[in-house]
């Protein structure tokens, strides 16, 4: 079965309302219900041109953000012992692409796969914020605004709106992404998730941002859960001021702007995050290490000696025409971990496997493959 034929496929048969759902081969796809015990807000909000901007400012999106499912799949229907963690990229609102991803990594290494959505992003932020008719408006206004705004969308305008007007937000949900995951490992490895043994082991597969998260969880190594444990990183792996995201899905370059510009400021958001006492005491490595990864210029050497300890279980493949992380990027981040490749079609780091009619489908899925049986290879 192509990638596009295993998309239609997959993405018909995914029902997240549904506790559970039965994939082809066998696999089974779970959907299942999370509680964050992290709360926090911006510190002030910026008063913001019209209504319609301070809504999205002001909609916290509490409701769907610490209450929300994630999937876990799995080669059968037994409990399982093996893990393999599925981080995705930012301002993403749905799973679709994921199924394909996460279901390829399932019957390739037969271990689970576990796709957990970054705070404020896919199910856990308002319907509203991925509403070509809602949002279509505000795009019109930030263009009016911003003279020389460049890739506003409707696509990316709530997230540009919320990144510069709340600014800290970004590191915010970035932590709290972070200590849900604590969370969820430690249920993990403790015995006390219902679909896993104790002492599963929990190796990552993440894309983008989503890489960026995975090195902050192994340089900060939360309660010791990931002592170990290996990362795959695809289309991800530099600092973030070496990214661009500037991108009509990801944010415009009035935001990224803002953005980049209030890290260079090294903020003390940590100040204003608050923890259940269990988490508490993570909160300084956590904080350290997710500065570090801000910036090429913040704690060079953990980070470069952190990278060169863990050179063997880390694996990062960035791709030539990828202009939001470009492989220079990751190569100058953590140089003996990771290899550049080019594909033989047109792509974007949004979009690495287009499922576009015009191209040649076998040629995507041939590449599809090629980096899923080297993720496959490695977390094995």
């Amino acid at each position: 079965m192509l990638l596009h034929e295993l998309h239609n496929v997959l993405t018909n048969l995914f029902e997240p309302s549904h506790t559970f759902m039965y994939f082809p081969n066998g696999v089974t796809c779970y959907s299942l219900d999370f509680q964050s015990d992290f709360t926090s807000a911006p510190r002030q909000i910026k008063e913001p041109a019209t209504p319609s901007e301070k809504k999205i400012l002001a909609e916290p999106g509490a409701k769907t953000n610490q209450n929300f499912k994630y999937l876990v799949m799995t080669p059968n229907e037994d409990k399982q012992s093996e893990a393999i963690l599925l981080l995705h990229g930012l301002n993403e609102r749905s799973w679709d692409k994921y199924l394909t991803w996460g279901y390829q990594l399932v019957r390739q290494t037969g271990k689970a796969v576990i796709l957990f959505p970054i705070a404020y992003h896919i199910n856990r932020s308002p319907r509203s914020w991925s509403n070509p008719r809602e949002m279509i408006s505000l795009v019109q206004h930030r263009k009016e605004n911003h003279q020389a705004i460049e890739k506003s969308s409707f696509a990316n305008v709530a997230l540009s709106l919320r990144m510069e007007y709340t600014t800290e937000m970004f590191a915010i949900s970035g932590i709290q992404t972070y200590f849900d995951i604590v969370k969820l490992a430690s249920l993990i490895k403790t015995g006390n998730h219902w679909l896993f043994h104790k002492n599963t082991s929990i190796n990552i597969f993440a894309y983008s941002i989503g890489g960026l998260l995975a090195q902050i969880l192994l340089l900060a190594n939360p309660a010791s859960l990931f002592s170990g444990q290996k990362a795959f990183l695809f289309c991800a792996g530099a600092t973030f001021d070496k990214m661009n995201g500037v991108s009509k899905a990801i944010m415009d370059s009035a935001a990224f702007k803002k953005l980049i510009n209030y890290f260079n400021g090294t903020p003390n958001i940590q100040n204003d995050i608050s923890l259940p006492l269990q988490f508490a005491s993570l909160l300084p490595d956590a904080w350290e290490s997710f500065l570090t990864m801000i910036s090429s210029k913040n704690n060079t050497q953990k980070r470069e000696q952190g990278f060169s300890a863990m050179k063997d279980r880390i694996k990062a493949i960035g791709l030539t025409q990828d202009t939001v992380i470009p492989p220079k990027a990751i190569k100058q981040t953590i140089p003996k971990s990771s290899r550049e490749i080019d594909f033989p079609f047109p792509y974007t780091h949004e979009t690495p496997f287009p499922l576009n009619s015009k191209l040649s489908k076998e040629k995507v899925d041939h590449s599809f493959n090629e980096i899923m049986n080297e993720a496959a290879d490695f977390l094995k």
